[in-house]
């Protein structure tokens, strides 16, 4: 989600509310209305002890177009200053361990982080990650594109765990079979 003004509050309220029959643990932001145009996502997850993922660096190709714009600038490219203002945004808030404001970084970034200056090291909050499995990256990837910060690094493997079903059977081995591949991988 992301938009403006009485829009993002209302889509906020739905998602984040306390009394909403649509509420969930957290929601995906777009922050390309600019980060502050999520200000009612990210004082109500805060609010209400909830997450925000806000799309940073993300897994699908075309994302580039716009995510390393401005790379050769003072400031740096999208995805940098995204990241910088979500971990402004969790040291503002109180929370004991990670902030409530997360990033998506996609396990298909390959060298971007480095190749845009990005440290994630200093990223005080959780890490969604999709594009593991049926998107391409592998265990491997994961580890290298996240060294340092693994543990805070969702994997996401929707369509690789997805593919297995519609019997609960064969989503519990597709989803036994991706943390196996994920533990070994940590262990190389």
């Amino acid at each position: 989600r992301g938009d403006i003004g009485s829009t993002m509050k209302a889509y906020a309220d739905a998602w984040l509310g306390s009394s909403s029959p649509l509420g969930t643990d957290s929601v995906t932001l777009s922050p390309y209305l600019g980060f502050e145009s999520l200000r009612p996502a990210l004082d109500l997850a805060d609010l209400n002890d909830r997450g925000t993922f806000v799309l940073a660096l993300t897994s699908n190709p075309e994302g580039k177009s716009v995510q390393h714009v401005g790379a050769s600038e003072s400031e740096g490219a999208v995805a940098k200053r995204i990241i910088a203002a979500a971990t402004a945004e969790n040291a503002s808030r109180q929370w004991e361990q990670m902030g409530p404001c997360g990033l998506v970084v996609g396990a298909t970034v390959g060298q971007a982080l480095v190749d845009l200056g990005i440290d994630l090291s200093v990223f005080n909050g959780p890490i969604l990650s999709p594009g593991y499995g049926a998107q391409g990256a592998s265990a491997a990837d994961l580890y290298r594109v996240f060294a340092g910060v693994e543990s805070q690094v969702l994997v996401n493997s929707s369509r690789g765990v997805l593919a297995a079903g519609p019997s609960v059977e064969g989503l519990a081995k597709a989803a036994q079979a991706a943390r196996d591949d994920l533990l070994a991988a940590r262990g190389a």
